[in-house]
């Protein structure tokens, strides 16, 4: 546990070195924080050097001046500028619904930096259940929406205990503004446009039972991305894969990382 200071702004993050492995930088999605990732850090701590980032407002990392930040744009330099900051030139982005458009973005602005991306529940296409004129009603008690919300987009055969973990959490990681600001960042997301720019492997694991961003959100994206990008269901799952059914997750984020890292060795000559 510990803090550094990127722009002006006190961040909290998690590192487990684990030295000549890859870098993976962990990012949570909107409403979250590191917690997030309690059922991944120790399976994929022997195969990467782990990071994990409380963004801006969330967990225990500072608020902006204006406290929030509902665009991308506001977003992807305090990132790069953490990274920077703990001397990581490149990595490995695995990142959470909002944070895999976050991701995306990432990417494409600074394609020599990041390796690899890995999206959960992804998607740079714009999506329907997210934005428009319904959250002008709900950001009035965003919190309190977000909690029932996550608890209907999660899988049919997630435990009843690990469905309240889920949806309870967001109460304690952000302020509703800060909530807001994450959905109304997401709402934004159209990349389709620019998604063929990118030239890093691209693998979207996708809940199968996600209606929220639905598998074919994903499938779309990676189509766009073209021939290096990859997605893949995890059965059963919602939108918190990770969470929901880890054990699965983890084998299957392990499996597409082998891929992954073959192809890096082999186009780039990255230790992977």
């Amino acid at each position: 546990m510990a803090y550094t200071h990127v722009n002006g702004l006190r961040l909290y993050y998690e590192e487990f070195a684990n030295p000549g492995k890859p870098v993976l930088l962990m990012v949570h999605g909107a409403g979250q924080d590191t917690v997030s990732w309690r059922f991944n850090v120790e399976p994929l701590a022997p195969h990467f050097h782990l990071v994990l980032l409380d963004l801006p407002g969330h967990g225990k990392s500072a608020a902006p001046p204006r406290g929030f930040i509902d665009d991308y744009a506001d977003t992807v330099p305090y990132v790069a500028g953490f990274m920077e900051a703990l001397g990581i030139p490149r990595y490995v982005v695995l990142g959470h619904s909002f944070a895999s458009g976050l991701g995306l973005h990432l990417a494409l602005a600074h394609p020599d930096r990041v390796q690899a991306l890995f999206m959960i529940d992804g998607t740079g296409c714009p999506s329907g259940a997210w934005g428009g004129k319904a959250f002008d009603i709900v950001s009035v008690n965003m919190v309190d929406w977000l909690e029932v919300n996550f608890r209907l987009i999660c899988g049919h055969s997630t435990p009843r205990e690990r469905v309240e973990e889920i949806a309870s959490d967001v109460r304690r990681c952000c302020s509703p503004e800060v909530a807001v600001g994450d959905i109304a960042s997401f709402a934004k997301t159209d990349l389709r446009a620019r998604l063929h720019e990118l030239r890093l492997p691209v693998v979207d694991l996708h809940g199968e039972e996600d209606w929220s961003i639905p598998p074919a959100l994903g499938m779309d994206t990676v189509a766009l991305i073209g021939a290096n990008a990859r997605f893949r269901l995890i059965p059963g799952a919602g939108h918190f894969p990770h969470t929901e059914q880890p054990e699965q997750f983890n084998a299957a984020f392990l499996q597409e990382w082998e891929r992954v890292a073959a192809e890096l060795r082999q186009t780039t000559g990255e230790a992977a």
